[in-house]
């Protein structure tokens, strides 16, 4: 009887190489990739929240003045928590300010007129709230008169802009962002 030899396929140390690099560089790759990409969402989610605090502290600018109207007192404690809330309301526009200006100067600006904008009925709505009386009814909580009036349309105005800090429209030079929100009527 002859002998059996098993036929081994013959495998250069070169090729071996070659396909050690292709399945060990792919998976380099792949990590690579999956880390980007999740470096990626951090970042966007990160920044989703930044504006969408931008907006929030916008609409507590503009509920401000009721605040003050509606206070039910002039103790102590009650103006206290007033003019802390308007502190923090300060330090918290400063801070997004400035944030907002490093992220991207064209929503800066946006950002800046709306609270220009809002500088103006703001002042005159804080300066009627605090001379007013408080307030002792029920009745008395319904706030007409106001002189702020309705200014959500201020909010609207950078939630309009937000829309090109995200996806493919994020990649706009800040040059041409600054015409196209200009061109839509979102900076003056």
């Amino acid at each position: 009887m002859g002998s059996i030899t098993l036929a081994t396929p013959s495998t250069s140390p070169t090729s071996l190489v070659a396909i050690l690099t292709f399945v060990l560089g792919s998976s380099v790759v792949a990590a690579a990739l999956g880390h980007i990409l999740t470096g990626l969402r951090a970042s966007t989610t990160i920044r989703r929240d930044r504006y969408a605090s931008a907006v929030k502290l916008l609409v507590a600018r503009i509920e401000y003045p009721y605040r003050i109207r509606r206070r039910t007192s002039d103790d102590p404690e009650v103006l206290h928590t007033l003019a802390t809330t308007g502190h923090d309301l300060q330090e918290r526009l400063a801070e997004i300010s400035a944030w907002i200006s490093t992220e991207s100067t064209a929503l800066s600006d946006v950002f800046e007129h709306c609270l220009t904008r809002l500088d103006t009925p703001f002042k005159q709505a804080c300066n009627d709230a605090w001379n007013a009386a408080p307030i002792t009814t029920a009745a008395g909580m319904n706030l007409g008169g106001l002189p702020m009036g309705n200014q959500q349309h201020v909010a609207i105005t950078m939630e309009r802009a937000l829309a090109y800090r995200f996806g493919p429209r994020r990649a706009i030079p800040a040059f041409l962002l600054r015409r196209i929100l200009n061109k839509r009527g979102l900076l003056p």
